[in-house]
C-alpha cells in the first residue's frame, strides 16, 4: 500500500478500499474497518513484525532533479541501476504525480532534490516498508495519459508534456540541437602507418599492424550492431599525417574520434591500458608518451604547422576545443571501464596530454593506448586476434554507453 492511495496490492491481486489511506508526519494512516478484512483474507492472521529499514543500508535512490524543456518537464531519478518495469507505476490525483518504486530505498538526510521548472512546486520521497513513493506537487492537473515513465541508464525518467503549444520554428531549432548531438558518425583513426611503424616490441611486433587489425575489427562490430556510419583515417598500411587525420575527421563531420594506439616504456614491466584526451601533460610520464607520439612528423613529406607543442599552444588547443573537453574526458572514462572490464588489463586511468593528432577535432574525441609494446606479455596479447577482438568490444561498449548518455540528454 501506498500513500493517499485506496488501492491494496496482495500478491498481483488489487483490492480497492472505499477510502484512501493518509500520510502524516512520516506515517502511513489506514482505514481500519476496511483494511483489516482485506489483511485477514490475505494473512490468515495478524502478526506483529519488526520490519524496520536500517538507514543506508542498501539505498538504491539518490536523489531527483527537475529540468524544464522545449516540450515540457522532465523529472530525472538517480538510482543505483535498473529496476523490473513492474516495478515501477505511477498514478495523478489532485495536483499530485506518484512514483511508486517497489524495492527502492533512500536515505532522507542525503536524498537530493533540484526543481528548475516551475511546472512542480514541491517534492515529496517516502520510504515505505518495501517500497519508496515519490510524490510531485504539479501546478496544474495533467491527462495520466500523457505522462511517459522509461529508465535510461542509471535514471528514471518521467515526462510530462507542455501545456503550451510549441511553434514550429522551436520544434524545428530542437530537431537540430538533437541532430547535431546524434552520435551518428564515428571516425577510427589507427595510428602511425607505412614508414611510420609506431613502437616495435621485443618480438618485433610492430604497433602499427596491431592498432589497424583492433581498428577493422571495431569498424566491424559497430557496422553489425549500430545503426552508425563508420571511417577510418587508414584501411591499409599507408602514412597519414597527422593534421591530416584530424582535417579528414572534420571534413566528414564526424561526432566522436577515436585514435588507437599502443604503448611502450623503457621498464618492460610496465603494463595496462590508459586513455588521453587534450591538455596539459600532468606528469612525466604521460608528458613523454605526447612527445614519443608527435614525434612522428619526422616522416611528413611538407612542413607540418604545428611547431613545438609547448603549454601555451596546448592551453589555446584545448580552450578551441572547449565545448568537447567535458565529453571527451567523459568517454575516455568509459572506455578505461569497459576496456579493462573485457581484457582484464590494468586500468592505469584518464589522462591528458598534448597529442598533435587531437588537436583542431571538432568532436569529442581521444587518444587510447591499448596495452605496451614494450611488455613481453602484453606484446604477444596484442598480436593475437583474439584480444584484439576483446579490445575492440571495449571500446565498442564505450561507444555505445557514451552514444545512450548524449543522446538522452537531446530528447
Amino acid at each position: 500500500m501506498t500513500a493517499f492511495n485506496p488501492f491494496v496490492l496482495v500478491n498481483s491481486r488489487v483490492v480497492q478500499m472505499p477510502i484512501a489511506t493518509r500520510y502524516e508526519e512520516g506515517d502511513i494512516w489506514v482505514p481500519v474497518k476496511f483494511f483489516m478484512p482485506i489483511l485477514r483474507r490475505a494473512l490468515g492472521s495478524v502478526q506483529p513484525t519488526n520490519g524496520d529499514i536500517q538507514p543506508g543500508a542498501g539505498v538504491n535512490l539518490f536523489g531527483v532533479s527537475v529540468e524544464e524543456k522545449a516540450n515540457g518537464t522532465l523529472i530525472r531519478v538517480s538510482t543505483g541501476g535498473r529496476f523490473k518495469a513492474s516495478s515501477l507505476s505511477t498514478r495523478f490525483s489532485k495536483r499530485w504525480l506518484y512514483l511508486d518504486i517497489l524495492g527502492g530505498k533512500l536515505q532522507q538526510n542525503s536524498f537530493v532534490k533540484s526543481i528548475s521548472s516551475s511546472e512542480v512546486r514541491e517534492v515529496v520521497p517516502v520510504q515505505l516498508q518495501e517500497m519508496v513513493q515519490l510524490s510531485f506537487h504539479l501546478k496544474r492537473s495533467v491527462a495520466e495519459k500523457n505522462i511517459q515513465l522509461s529508465q535510461q541508464q542509471n535514471e528514471i525518467w518521467i515526462s510530462i508534456p507542455s501545456k503550451k503549444v510549441v511553434s514550429a520554428d522551436v520544434i524545428r531549432k530542437l530537431q537540430e540541437e538533437q541532430k547535431k548531438w546524434r552520435i551518428d558518425k564515428i571516425v577510427i583513426d589507427p595510428g602511425h602507418g607505412g614508414r611510420d611503424p609506431g613502437t616495435s616490441g621485443p618480438r618485433g611486433v610492430h604497433e602499427k599492424d596491431v592498432v589497424l587489425a583492433i581498428s577493422k575489427k571495431l569498424k566491424k562490430i559497430i557496422e553489425r550492431n549500430m545503426n552508425v556510419k563508420v571511417l577510418m583515417t587508414r584501411e591499409k598500411d599507408e602514412y597519414i599525417a597527422l593534421e591530416d587525420r584530424t582535417r579528414f575527421a572534420n571534413k566528414n563531420e564526424g561526432k566522436l574520434f577515436i585514435s588507437i594506439h599502443a604503448n611502450w616504456n623503457r621498464n618492460a614491466a610496465v603494463d595496462g591500458a590508459t586513455t588521453y584526451f587534450l591538455g596539459l601533460a600532468r606528469s612525466d610520464e604521460s608528458l613523454e608518451i605526447s612527445q614519443r607520439e608527435n614525434a612522428v612528423i619526422k616522416y611528413d613529406d611538407r612542413p607540418s604547422s604545428f611547431g613545438q607543442m609547448n603549454d601555451e599552444k596546448i592551453i589555446l588547443a584545448t580552450m578551441a576545443q572547449n565545448s568537447y573537453n567535458k565529453e571527451s574526458q567523459d568517454f575516455a572514462g568509459m572506455i578505461q571501464k569497459h576496456v579493462s572490464s573485457r581484457t582484464k588489463l590494468r586500468n592505469r586511468g584518464v589522462k591528458q596530454a598534448g597529442f598533435y593528432v587531437m588537436v583542431g577535432a571538432s568532436m569529442p574525441n581521444v587518444l587510447i593506448e591499448t596495452a605496451f609494446m614494450s611488455n613481453k606479455r602484453e606484446e604477444k596479447l596484442l598480436k593475437s586476434s583474439s584480444f584484439q577482438e576483446k579490445v575492440a568490444r571495449g571500446i565498442f561498449d564505450s561507444i555505445k554507453s557514451f552514444k545512450r548518455k548524449y543522446e538522452s540528454t537531446m530528447y
